[in-house]
């Protein structure tokens, strides 16, 4: 029985090794990949020149009700030390603890998933706030409309 067994073990490792085969020429099959057309425009937040980026796409409704939009950050290589913090948000933030959504990821290109309302009337804005490391707080607004994307 043990012999039989060892035997057995090989024979079905095999097929294991066999059963994806039929798969392998739908996976190595060139597939189109559609990216929308970004859009990109630099902004100056106080001393801090940013590239706010976005594709042309419209916003994502998330589970719980609310369109969200992700926009990336591009902060120069030389001002990465001195920025602490970046938040993104629709309309003026009235202080820092209500300045948007952090951007996260990488120093150089930090991500953001902005709550865009669901009723546009065309002049809001995107308001980039900036911390620095010495407590500094920077601000800039650019129309909604220039670095939105999709329909509306």
């Amino acid at each position: 029985m043990r012999k039989l067994w060892q035997r057995g073990k090989f024979h079905l490792s095999a097929l294991m090794m066999l059963v994806p085969l039929p798969f392998l020429p739908d996976y190595f099959s060139p597939k189109p990949i559609f990216v929308p057309p970004e859009i990109r425009r630099d902004v100056a937040v106080g001393p801090f020149p940013v590239a706010l980026a976005t594709y042309d796409e419209t916003p994502r409704r998330m589970p719980t009700g609310e369109r969200m939009k992700e926009y990336r950050i591009h902060i120069r290589p030389a001002d990465i030390d001195r920025v602490r913090g970046v938040f993104l948000r629709v309309g003026k933030p009235r202080s820092l603890r209500t300045a948007g959504a952090l951007a996260f990821g990488n120093p150089y290109e930090r991500e953001a998933d902005v709550t865009v309302p669901d009723e546009l009337a065309g002049t809001e804005e995107l308001w980039v706030t900036m911390e620095d490391w010495s407590g500094g707080v920077h601000q800039a607004s650019l129309p909604l409309g220039e670095i939105f994307g999709g329909k509306r």
